[in-house]
């Protein structure tokens, strides 16, 4: 019986994303109290509820997890079954008949829980209530960020379970071709931005392929489909992410657009296009492309990966491996400041959200949570609704979970994943998720000393401004960010004109309301 390292459906979408959060709130209603411990169901009627998720649809109904829950916890569940790109569709036609699940497992962001919360379709529930019937993971999510609860706070109430992502606040990691560093006398990756520089410019005029022709450069950006990431290690590098609050040294809220570090970064990139370390396709590239230019020997530098990219089963690490190229991990590059810093779009995310009924339904609200507190934090229950039957669609080999190839109940017949919302979110169940040797990996290249990382002040606040001004004031930035790389626009005077453009055009009313939000949170 052949097995090989597994992540489900629902865990290995963890590992491309990344979202947001801020602020902690309870809205002061607790439920009635009552043991933790699931009914018997000899004393009394099941509880029905609808569940609905828009990952892994179960094949049918009553599949083995759906009534391995509901003999557990004595529930009787409808699924709500939505495709995972029309959800939003599916879900507006139920509402408009009058249908709310009592589970939202679905993908809906921080501004979908606004409007949802506006019109009265989600359930604002007591921040109690989820610290009473789901201690545990509670205290797994605040280990990984205490301002969990931020995400789902709106209008001084909160508004779901809170959801992370750890993975998400490991930050972006720089990454080399081990062959052409060694190729220009390099051991290891550059350790600053004067290390760096001379690297890249060897990659582009050293012949570090050896093919005797000047067709490589040192590195492309990702221009075209994620600007945020765009050159993320040099922005690092003097302590900024343009496209992130940051909190200043006189203590005041700041936008990284507009800082001296980010017009300094940007002075540096113009620098390096001019001479020419840069691919100038860097504009029209996305991350399809960087990785394409890193393997066919292009380019002998990327920064859109984390480390699980890096990892030799990951989006870059498989391709390096079956081409034969040595992938170097860096590490973030010591700035001006002497420091280390890295990226990262954060580990917060929008929370689980429930039907504006559960608000009035105590016993309900109170099961649901129990049935997330055991799928998230007991073994029994992770495993089963996250990986299915041991010796059938599993087996573990220690604490790793490995899939059984071929197994003769599939995934999708078990009913795995759509009943666990929390799978490959749980800190302490990382272990069934990822091999010792992965695990090591990624505390090598993540758990440094003195790195701090650079995630957004704001990450995953509600701000009324930022959804009136975002959409212009990304165009303006962008805009302006590459002709300043290009050269088209100085970092002098065309700097100072953007900044104030920018503020003029709804960026002082962003960090106007970022500062008050920030005053209210450390009171």
């Amino acid at each position: 019986m052949k097995t090989k390292p597994w992540l489900t459906g629902m865990a290995a979408l963890l590992l491309s994303t990344s979202l947001l959060a801020s602020g902690c709130s309870n809205n002061g209603n607790n439920s009635t109290s009552s043991s933790n411990t699931p009914a018997d169901p000899g004393t009394e009627a099941p509880i029905e509820i609808t569940w609905a998720n828009n990952w892994n649809a179960p094949e049918a109904d009553n599949s083995y997890v759906q009534k391995f829950i509901e003999q557990k916890f004595n529930v009787k569940i409808k699924n709500v079954k939505f495709e995972t790109a029309t959800w939003k569709e599916q879900l507006g036609v139920m509402l408009a008949s009058g249908n709310i699940p009592d589970v939202l497992a679905v993908d809906g962001s921080v501004g979908d829980m606004v409007q949802w919360a506006d019109q009265g379709v989600i359930a604002s529930i007591p921040v109690e209530d989820i610290k009473t019937y789901m201690p545990k993971y509670v205290a797994d999510v605040e280990s990984v960020d205490p301002k969990a609860w931020d995400a789902g706070s709106y209008n001084g109430k909160n508004w779901g379970v809170p959801k992370v992502w750890s993975n998400g606040s490991t930050g972006f990691m720089p990454a080399y071709n081990g062959q052409w560093l060694k190729a220009i006398g390099y051991n290891e990756a550059p350790k600053d931005l004067t290390e760096l520089e001379d690297v890249l410019t060897k990659f582009t005029n050293s012949d570090p392929d050896g093919n005797g022709k000047k067709d490589t450069f040192g590195m492309s950006g990702r221009g075209k489909d994620a600007q945020m990431q765009m050159f993320n290690p040099i922005f690092s590098a003097y302590g900024v992410n343009p496209f992130q609050f940051k909190l200043g040294a006189d203590g005041k809220v700041e936008y990284g657009a507009i800082t001296e570090g980010a017009r300094q970064g940007l002075a540096l990139l113009n620098k390096w296009f001019e001479a020419g370390i840069i691919d100038p396709e860097f504009v029209t590239d996305g991350n399809g492309e960087i990785q394409t230019k890193f393997i066919s020997l292009r380019t002998g530098m990327f920064d859109t990966g984390m480390w699980h990219h890096l990892y030799k089963d990951g989006y870059f690490g498989q391709v390096s491996v079956d081409k034969g190229i040595e992938l170097v991990p860096g590490t973030p590059l010591t700035g001006p400041d002497g420091k280390k810093y890295a990226f990262s779009n954060g580990a917060l995310q929008p929370p689980i959200f429930f039907g504006v009924q559960l608000e009035k339904d105590d016993q309900k609200r109170q099961r649901i949570l129990e049935i997330l507190e055991y799928v998230a934090t007991d073994k029994e229950g992770y495993l089963t609704t996250t990986f299915g039957k041991e010796g059938v669609t599993y087996n573990l080999e220690g604490d790793l979970a490995v899939a059984i190839e071929n197994p003769a109940e599939t995934f999708a017949a078990l009913g795995v994943g759509f009943y666990n919302p929390l799978g490959g979110k749980v800190e302490a169940m990382t272990k069934y998720h990822f091999s010792a040797d992965k695990i090591a990996f990624r505390d090598k290249y993540t758990k440094i000393d003195g790195l701090t990382v650079l995630t957004d002040l704001m990450q995953s606040t509600v701000m009324t401004t930022k959804a009136q001004y975002e959409t212009i004031l990304n165009t303006l930035q962008t805009q302006f960010y590459i002709k300043a790389i290009t050269g088209e626009a100085d970092t002098d005077k065309a700097f100072d004109d953007f900044k104030a453009q920018w503020l003029k055009s709804g960026g002082q009313a962003e960090l106007d309301e970022a500062q008050k939000i920030y005053e209210e949170r450390s009171k």
